[in-house]
Formats: structure tokens, sequence, C-alpha cells
């Protein structure tokens, strides 16, 4: 897809974020800005229940939050091996997924294997952020470091949430009890995806599989120029088998066609027709046999209000546990002014003092910046370029 047909396509999301651009522009008077693009709004909005919730259940916060440095240092060791791993892919594994990538919510980013959908996107981030910052509040109130002030923020048109604790009150805690107050909102996460992962597992899947039944596959999207496109298969249409394999869900689909090689021929069918499809590849990842189809299970009950529910909430628990999981371990990073940053510059300087401490924290964050930026920008890149046409 070329970038003026992406733009067209998606006319609507992008406009819709260009009017929150728009706005914070013309209310600029009411906010504060950081680095030109961090647009915050104080509020005391939650202020009462950080309050509540962190001086009533002050010991049992404290203990949860001590977990939480443990964690983190987990977390953080298993965030720089994915890194370095996605340097090595980058430089000699052709076609590898990218290791990170921007998200935003209902626009599909050039070179990333991810396209958040706009509501589950917008509804999913702003709850994970929401914990991530309210629990950083909570911690802190518990160790009576008062929160001044939370609010809402904008990362240029994208919105979220922030809570400020005392900063000079937390610079006087001791290390144990600032390595807690800045790992509480990445174990936040971490334990809000462990969760959601539970509560999908045993409740909705078990009440999906209850109330209905899988019968076929129907795909979403059929992209034009693609071999699904020429063979004649046809969006809103359900199919039930892939050569020989009966497929009744999106998992039996894709089972069907694993180990499918790049112009193979296969036939994809249902009881009325048979299609002959041959397929191919594309540019950024040439050994992958693909035909240009988006897919979905086909259920019983599925127009009936009460299954969409059920069915809309499975996505959107989906895409908070991926969200929150990978929030919770960006934020491990040890840089700057991110949470795995400020832990790891209180243990350098603990280590070679402060001055020698914050010398090799910033040399740290200098090098992660230009890896994280080749990282994000060659796959973006590389998409781009292979839009161009001559």
């Amino acid at each position: 897809m070329s970038l003026l047909a992406s733009v067209l396509e998606y006319k609507f999301i992008i406009l819709f974020y260009l009017a929150i651009v728009v706005f914070i522009y013309a209310n600029r008077k009411k906010f504060e800005f950081q680095a030109k693009f961090i647009a915050l709004y104080r509020t005391r909005f939650g202020l009462d229940w950080i309050e509540r919730v962190g001086s009533r259940h002050a010991e049992l916060i404290k203990i949860i939050g001590y977990c939480g440095i443990g964690v983190g240092y987990i977390g953080m060791a298993l965030i720089m091996f994915m890194i370095v791993k996605g340097v090595w892919d980058l430089a000699f594994v052709p076609g590898a997924p990218p290791v990170i990538s921007p998200v935003l919510p209902g626009v599909p980013i050039p070179g990333s294997p991810i396209f958040v959908p706009f509501w589950y996107g917008i509804i999913a981030l702003f709850i994970v952020v929401v914990i991530h910052e309210f629990s950083h509040g909570i911690v802190a109130r518990a160790h009576d470091v008062k929160v001044q002030s939370t609010g809402i923020v904008f990362f240029g048109p994208l919105i979220g949430a922030f809570v400020e604790p005392d900063e000079k009150k937390v610079e006087k805690e001791p290390d144990y009890v600032k390595y807690s107050i800045f790992a509480a909102g990445p174990f936040s996460n971490i334990l809000t995806a462990v969760i959601v992962l539970l509560i999908t597992a045993f409740v909705l899947n078990p009440l999906t599989d209850a109330v209905a039944k899988p019968l076929g596959v129907e795909f979403t999207l059929v992209e034009d120029g693609m071999p699904a496109k020429a063979a004649g298969l046809e969006a809103g249409v359900m199919y039930t088998f892939v050569n020989n394999f009966t497929v009744s869900d999106l998992s039996s689909f894709e089972k069907a066609l694993k180990g499918v090689a790049v112009n193979e021929t296969i036939i994809i069918g249902n009881a009325d027709n048979n299609y002959s499809v041959t397929t191919t590849a594309r540019p950024e990842n040439p050994e992958k046999a693909v035909i240009g189809v988006s897919v979905k299970t086909k259920f019983t009950n599925e127009e009936t209000w009460w299954l969409k529910g059920i069915l809309w909430f499975n996505g959107l628990f989906a895409w908070i546990f991926m969200l929150s999981l990978g929030l919770g371990l960006a934020n491990l990073l040890p840089l700057g002014p991110v949470d795995g940053g400020r832990m790891i510059k209180e243990s350098l300087e603990k280590v070679w003092g402060n001055k020698d401490g914050s010398r090799v924290w910033m040399k740290i964050t200098v090098v992660l910046i230009v890896v994280l930026l080749v990282l994000l920008l060659v796959p973006i890149l590389r998409e781009m370029l292979s839009w161009v046409t001559f």
C-alpha cells in the first residue's frame, strides 16, 4: 500500500489526532509543555482516593512495593536482552520483525507487524497508563510521601495520565523506598497483564465457548493486488477448509497454513466453492508465505448483542494485556527519566558515588537512545522505501 493510499484509508483517524493537536495548541496557556511535544494539565482528580488507599493499606502496599523492586530488575534484564537481540536480528536476520514499535491506535505504523485497533487501543492505553501512574502515587503515599497533583498528559496526540509525588521528599527517602516507588508503575503493569490473562483464560474464554461455537473463518480484509483477491476470495464470506484441513477458527486456519511455502498453491473453500490460491511474500519478509487477508473466527449467535459484548471484552482484554506488558517493560529501560532509568541511576550512584554514577548513567542513556532510534526508524524507513515506485 502506498503512502497516499494509507493516508486516504485512515484519513478520519488521522484527522482525529490532528484535532487533538489543534485543541492543545488553542488551549496552550492551560498546559505545561516539556520537550516541546509533551503537554501536561494538572488536576487534583484521584488524590483523595490515593490518600485513602495508600494510608489505610500502607503495610500491605509497602510489602508489594518491595516485591516490585526484584521484578523491576528482572524486567530490566529482560528488556535489555530483547534490545540486544533486536540489534542482532536487525543486522543479521533478514525479515525479522522489529523489537520495538510506536503505538498509534487506529493507524498502521510502517514496518510494524502490530496494528492496534482505534477504540481498543485508546481505551486500553488509557487504562494501562492510569494504573501505572496511580500505582506510583499509592506506593509513595504508603511511605508518607505526599502526592502533589495528578493530571492528563498528551504525548503529541496520545492521551495519558500522570501523578506527581513530592520529589524533594522522595530524594530524602532510603534507597529501598525510592526503588519501590520507581518500580511501582512497571510492576503494576506486569501484575495487570497477569490478572487480565487469568480472567481471559478462566472467565471470558470459557464463557465464550459456552455460548458460541466456531463455524469457520471469515476474511475481514482481502487486499487488492494480493493472491487471495486474484483467486476470487471475498471478505464477509465464511470458509471452512484449507487443502485437506477443516478450519473452524483462526487457530486452525493458522495451523493449516503453517509450513506453506512461497509460490505454493493451496485450496481454500467452503461447501459452495473451492479457490486455488498461489502464495506470495512481502518485501520485508521474503521467506514468509502470505495471501493478503485479515482473518477472524465465525461463531454461532455472533449477531446477538450479548455475544458481541463478550467478544468485544475479549478483544479489549487482549489489548490491555499486550499494552500493559509492553508499557511495563518499556518503562524498565535503564535510560533517562523513565522508571528503569531512575532505578539504575540510584544503583550506580550507590556504587560509584553521585558524580561518577551520574556520568555512567548519562552515557548509558545516550547509547540506549541511539540504539532505540535505530531499532525504531530502520524498519519504518525500509517499509516506506518499499512504497516508492519508479
